[in-house]
């Protein structure tokens, strides 16, 4: 077969694919926080690290519970989700936004397995490190002092 026949065919299936896909129908059910709903982020790092050098950041997360409800009673502003996320994760470090107080220390960017991230502190002293979470919903972790020496 010449190129130029192929192409049909592979138009063709490509086209059935497409439409199949848009063939889904609206989820009937979505997922939203509860009533009770609480989410935790709980960082870890060492007491102490040394200047220049990277050091292992760790954090978990917690949400839940969530509501099975009918999508059209999702409430206005909240994106709901099709199946309930994780109510533990146990590394979700390369997931969050980190900061420090005093600003200027350096974070790896996440881009592999596993989750991990890690810190360079730029110079000697004592910092204050949290990250804030965006997923399931907004979160601010627990504050951790370490002293670089």
């Amino acid at each position: 077969m010449s190129i130029v026949g192929a192409i049909p065919s592979r138009l063709c299936a490509l086209t059935f694919v497409a439409l199949q896909a848009c063939a889904q129908e609206e989820p009937v059910h979505v997922y939203v926080p509860a009533d009770d709903y609480v989410i935790s982020v709980q960082i870890a790092l060492p007491a102490e690290a040394r200047a220049g050098e990277w050091t292992r950041l760790s954090a978990q997360r917690r949400s839940g519970p969530w509501k099975r409800i009918r999508c059209e009673e999702a409430p206005a502003g909240f994106v709901p989700f099709v199946k309930p996320p994780p109510e533990f994760e146990s590394e979700v470090a390369d997931n969050l936004f980190w900061m420090t107080e005093p600003p200027g220390a350096r974070f790896d960017v996440p881009a592999r397995q596993p989750h991990h991230r890690f810190v360079l502190f730029p110079k000697p002293g004592t910092y204050q490190v949290w990250a804030r979470s965006a997923y399931p919903t907004d979160a601010k972790s627990n504050v951790v002092t370490i002293r670089v020496r």
